[in-house]
């Protein structure tokens, strides 16, 4: 019972994929008419199964409909700009501005 709990748990992540392997799930994912996430997904199953010791399941690769590939780059956005967020009443003074009544 366990196991279906954990095989219906999905969690979305952000991780790097370096530009060569990006190229070659996304050239791939076309080829077989599937979307990115599914393809990398099938592969980080097969990857995760050898390394395990175990043997990879071929052809699994999830039903959804291709999708619009999307990266998302880390960017700084500073520091806060408020002393502190402990106290509501000045946070929403300096969102609102002081004459906020």
């Amino acid at each position: 019972m366990a196991k279906e709990v954990l095989s219906s748990f999905c969690m979305r992540a952000t991780i790097t994929v370096d530009g060569e392997l990006a190229e070659r799930i996304e050239r791939l994912s076309q080829e077989r008419a599937t979307s990115f996430e599914s393809l990398a997904n099938a592969a980080l199953r097969e990857g995760l199964e050898h390394l395990a010791g175990g043997t990879p399941r071929a052809g699994r690769v999830s039903e959804k409909k291709p999708g619009r590939i999307s990266y998302t780059h880390p960017v700084s956005l500073g520091g806060c700009l408020l002393d502190g967020l402990d106290n509501i009443a000045s946070v929403l003074a300096a969102a609102e501005g002081e004459d906020f009544k």
